[in-house]
């Protein structure tokens, strides 16, 4: 008998139509997934250029200054009172030591200190040896200065000798004083090394004998409290960051002992350093804010407070292979003080990010936003802000340093300041009245000479000084000193008043 078999039609076209609507359900979650990446690429894309064209980022870093412990000379440690960690506060007492050139190097020669104790002797009476010449001379020029006295009163000579001799005199007395002061100074410099060894002889040291250990002294002395122990006493609020010496050992001089961080602002000098290339400098200014971003938990506003000035390599990480240039400026910011930071986020070299702002970059257009300089220094624009800015500032700067004087009346004829420096040797008995311009009004006690390219101060003689040295002086001649003042070499005597000629 044969098979029988039977083929449906239905059968084969049901199962055609479910491979088609399972082909089309694949598709149709395909095509979604594509559509949902495409517009998150987009998405993320049209964030790219909002962000690019509201904000611009650059690389930095944070930068602070610690306050680094040295030894000034080769000393002994003994106690630290701070370990890494700690806050310490104004009077606390970092460590403990002793200067070891007081007591010798240990290879059998003289300690330190007996040797220079001998040398203080001798210095101390060579000085005072030196004063007793000093004091001879003294008085011969005296008597001579008498006899020169009567001398000219009777019209047996002139004042110039005299002059001279009084020249003489005066520099005579400043060596005694300054010799009698190099005596004292060696004098006591010997009394504190003679009470250094007496105070080692009473815990049993014998100095001038380098056989006894100096380890086991030290630690002897230590014990004792001996008056030989200083201390190191910190002066701010730190923390200790690094320890480098242990306690009981030897530190060389200007080698590392502790180190600290202040914890404020101002006195841990906090700024942050930013690379900037180039290209986009035009986006930042001298009044530009920008916000500096440590990670996602922890930023702060600073602002400008050095633009450009000096640049820098970029590291190796920032470098882009397409690109040439390896260099950027750098821009400084300075942190806003009205906030609060984590310690570790601003400390030396944590890696930051600083966003500014591309439409609030700070720029005023009114001279502000960059220095501009020519050849012949600021800009007028500029000049113009500085003004501005030291009259707003002018506590914070010193119009008078020590070594010249400075006169806002000492212009000269394009306008820029002149520098009197002090002469050191008649700075006390000195008086100048500077020259003013020629666009305004003599002083009182100034006047012409009768040409018109020129004017006259007073000035006060001082003891050694000589027609020649003020015509050198006030770059002018002898001639023209005598023309204002006739008969000055009969009362050229110290303490009198005479006029010296200055061209404008």
């Amino acid at each position: 008998m044969q098979s029988f078999s039977f083929k449906s039609n239905f059968d084969e076209n049901q199962n055609v139509e479910k491979l088609i609507k399972e082909r089309n359900r694949k598709i149709a979650r395909q095509q979604v997934i594509f559509a949902i990446i495409l517009f998150i690429i987009i998405g993320l894309f049209v964030w790219y250029l909002i962000r690019k064209g509201i904000y611009t980022e650059f690389d930095g870093y944070v930068h602070t200054e610690y306050k680094d412990y040295r030894a000034i000379e080769d000393i002994y440690l003994f106690d630290q009172y701070a370990e890494e960690g700690d806050i310490v506060v104004p009077g606390d007492t970092l460590f403990s030591y002793t200067y070891v050139n007081i007591f010798g190097s240990g290879n059998g020669s003289q300690p330190d200190i007996i040797v220079n104790d001998r040398n203080m002797r001798l210095q101390r009476d060579n000085a005072y040896a030196e004063a007793s010449v000093l004091r001879v001379r003294i008085a011969e020029l005296e008597a001579q200065i008498a006899r020169e006295d009567h001398n000219i009163k009777f019209g047996m000579t002139d004042n110039s000798h005299k002059m001279d001799l009084e020249r003489q005199l005066a520099i005579a007395k400043a060596e005694l004083t300054a010799t009698l002061n190099k005596a004292y100074r060696y004098g006591t410099l010997h009394n504190e090394n003679k009470n250094i060894i007496a105070g080692g002889a009473q815990y049993g040291i014998d100095f001038s004998n380098e056989q006894w250990g100096l380890d086991h002294a030290l630690r002897t002395l230590y014990e004792q409290n001996a008056p030989i122990i200083r201390y190191a006493i910190a002066q701010d609020t730190a923390i200790v960051t690094k320890k480098w010496a242990t306690p009981f050992s030897r530190v060389f001089k200007k080698e590392h002992i502790i180190q600290l961080e202040d914890l404020s602002f101002d006195k841990s000098n906090v700024q942050v350093i930013a690379w900037v290339p180039a290209d986009d400098m035009g986006k930042i200014n001298n009044n530009t804010r920008a916000e500096v971003i440590v990670n996602d938990d922890v930023s702060f506003m600073a602002s400008v407070q050095l633009l450009g000035a000096r640049t820098e390599d970029l590291p190796e990480e920032l470098r882009n292979n397409l690109s040439h240039t390896y260099t950027a400026i750098m821009v400084v910011f300075s942190p806003d003080r009205d906030q609060e930071l984590p310690l570790w986020a601003i400390v030396d070299r944590v890696p930051v990010r600083v966003r500014i702002k591309n439409y609030e970059n700070g720029k005023r257009g009114d001279g502000s936003d960059y220095w501009y300089i020519d050849n012949n220094g600021l800009t007028e624009t500029s000049k113009k802000f500085l003004g501005m800015m030291r009259e707003k500032n002018k506590g914070r700067y010193r119009y008078r340093p020590s070594d010249i004087i400075l006169d806002q009346d000492l212009l000269n004829e394009n306008g820029e300041l002149t520098i009197i420096p002090l002469q050191p040797d008649s700075a006390s008995t000195e008086e100048a009245t500077p020259v003013q311009p020629s666009n305004q009004a003599p002083k009182a006690n100034s006047a012409t000479t009768g040409q018109s390219n020129e004017e006259f101060i007073f000035h006060t003689i001082s003891y050694g000084e000589t027609l020649t040295g003020l015509a050198r002086k006030y770059n002018t001649s002898v001639e023209k000193i005598k023309e204002l003042n006739p008969g000055v070499e009969q009362k050229f005597i110290a303490g009198t008043k005479i006029k010296i000629p200055l061209k404008k």
